[in-house]
Parts: C-alpha cells; sequence; structure tokens
C-alpha cells in the first residue's frame, strides 16, 4: 500500500472490513424489514403503508413490493364484491321461491292425487333448504346479531339432541366432561343440532354419537364422533364447504348444514375442523375464551 507502513496498511484495511460489515448488516436488516413486511401483509391481509422513493439499490424492490401490494388489494376486493353479489342472488332466489313453493304445497293437498304424501314431503324438503339458505347466506353477511353470556355447554347438546331424538330413533348420546362457555347460546344450539344431525345420519339404529366437553384456561374444545366408519382424507376439508356431499352420500341433506355451524363458530371467533376417529367421522371445536366470567 505505497508508503504506509505495515501497521497503517492493517489499520486501513480493519477500517475498511468494518465499514463493510456496518454496510452488511444494514442491507440485511433492511432486507429482512421488507421481507417482514410483505409477511406481514399476505399474512393478515393489512392496509398497504406508503414507501419512501429512495434513490439507492433497494428502490426497485420497494416499489415492486408496493405494486404487489396493491395488486393483491384489488383482487381481494373484487372477490368480496364477487363473494357479496353472489350472497345477494342466493338470498333474492330463496325468497323469490318461497311463495310459489307455499302454493304448489296447497295445491298438492287440494288435489289429493296418489302421489301426494311423495310430493308434499319433497316440497316440505325444498322448504327446508330454501330456510337454510337464506340463514347461511344472513350469516355470512353478519345479518344476526349475537348475544354473548355464560352457560354451561351440556344442557345446550343435550336440548339440541332431544330435538332430533324423535326423528333418529335408536340412536344414543353419550356425553363426557362439562365446561363453561362464553357464547350465543341459541346460535351455539343451532350448531350443536346440525352437527348432531349429521352424525346421526352417518350413525346406524344401535349406534352412538359421543360428544367429549372440555375447557382450559384459555379455550373451549367440543368433539363430537359418530359410528359411520368416517370419510375419505381428501373430503375432510371440503365438509364445511355449502352444498358439498361427500361422493356415495345416501343421506338427504343437501350440505348446508356444517357450511352454517361453521359460520356460527367463527362468529364466536373459533374454528372447527374434521378428522377420522376410531369408529367414524370427528368434528372438533376450538372456542378462544379469553374473558374470565364475573
Amino acid at each position: 500500500m505505497g508508503g504506509l507502513t505495515p501497521w497503517a496498511a492493517a489499520a486501513a484495511l480493519g477500517v475498511l472490513a468494518a465499514a463493510l460489515a456496518v454496510a452488511l448488516l444494514v442491507q440485511r436488516w433492511r432486507m429482512r424489514a421488507l421481507a417482514a413486511r410483505i409477511e406481514d401483509f399476505l399474512s393478515t391481509g393489512g392496509k398497504p403503508l406508503a414507501f419512501s422513493v429512495r434513490e439507492d439499490s433497494l428502490a426497485p424492490l420497494h416499489n415492486a413490493a408496493s405494486e404487489l401490494e396493491n395488486r393483491v388489494m384489488l383482487a381481494r376486493e373484487h372477490l368480496a364484491e364477487e363473494e357479496r353479489r353472489a350472497s345477494a342472488l342466493t338470498a333474492d332466489i330463496s325468497h323469490q321461491l318461497k311463495t310459489p313453493l307455499a302454493s304448489l304445497k296447497l295445491f298438492c293437498e287440494l288435489d289429493g292425487g296418489a302421489h301426494m304424501e311423495e310430493e308434499i314431503r319433497q316440497i316440505e324438503r325444498m322448504e327446508r333448504l330454501i330456510q337454510s339458505l337464506l340463514r347461511l347466506e344472513r350469516l355470512c353477511a353478519d345479518g344476526y346479531e349475537f348475544t354473548f353470556a355464560w352457560h354451561d355447554a351440556e344442557p345446550i347438546v343435550r336440548a339440541a339432541w332431544d330435538s332430533l331424538a324423535p326423528v333418529f330413533p335408536g340412536r344414543r348420546l353419550e356425553i363426557e366432561g362439562a365446561a363453561r362457555i362464553r357464547c350465543d347460546a341459541k346460535w351455539m344450539g343451532e350448531a350443536f343440532l346440525n352437527m348432531l344431525k349429521n352424525a346421526c345420519e352417518h350413525t346406524k339404529p344401535g349406534g352412538a354419537v359421543r360428544v367429549s366437553l372440555q375447557r382450559t384456561e384459555a379455550a373451549f374444545f367440543c368433539e363430537m364422533e359418530d359410528d359411520g366408519g368416517g370419510a375419505p382424507p381428501g373430503d375432510l376439508r371440503r365438509l364445511f364447504e355449502r352444498f358439498y356431499r361427500a361422493p356415495g352420500q345416501e343421506t338427504e341433506g343437501a350440505g348446508i348444514g356444517l357450511a352454517i355451524v361453521r359460520e356460527i363458530i367463527e362468529r364466536h371467533h373459533g374454528s372447527i375442523r374434521a378428522e377420522n376417529g376410531r369408529k367414524g367421522l370427528k368434528l372438533i371445536i376450538d372456542m378462544p375464551m379469553v374473558e374470565k366470567e364475573q
């Protein structure tokens, strides 16, 4: 290094190395911050924060990240609008069908033909389907007000079972455990009713529906298992989609009940999933219980 002494050359190299290390650390920190920014946006869907335009090596990357945010937000807004339109269309069609079905039922009763009972049964099935659709769409649109209070979970389950037992004779209900939960009792009853109905439809007379209730300091867990042998693994995640029915299913259900359950549980800030248990399909509710009972 010219006329520099070895000591001065070493010192200069040390300063240069330190400067390079600091520059690399700063660059790495900025890259991590940017990566965290993108990850946070993609995971939470939050609104984009404006970048300041800087004339440095990361400016193109910042601009690309900002463009990505804008594109993702526009796509999400478009999807939300399409979902709103689809929900409104379903609700409108369902509402418009109620009056013609009522008239058709009346004409069948007056006509008294040979197939009157079967015709009325099918009309009533369509009426139940329409009612379920309207309820589901209002749930999806936050059209119902939920009133939360503390309740024992077991009586809510038993009340739902009592309303189903005459329709599914020969099935048994087995409940294990107990739990105090903060919920809207009416809507939790609706959720349990649809879960139990699904379980009964897949449990033959003489079989049992098993319900486990558990409460920890922070959460409520409910497991419900039938005797139906379970579902194909590829169908488990789709069971909560509206109108989805597993291939080969022989029940008359329209595939709306579990979709309603999911909406109700999500309104309670919880989640529900399905897995194959020891004897049949198992539905598992996980609901946070953050507030303390006064």
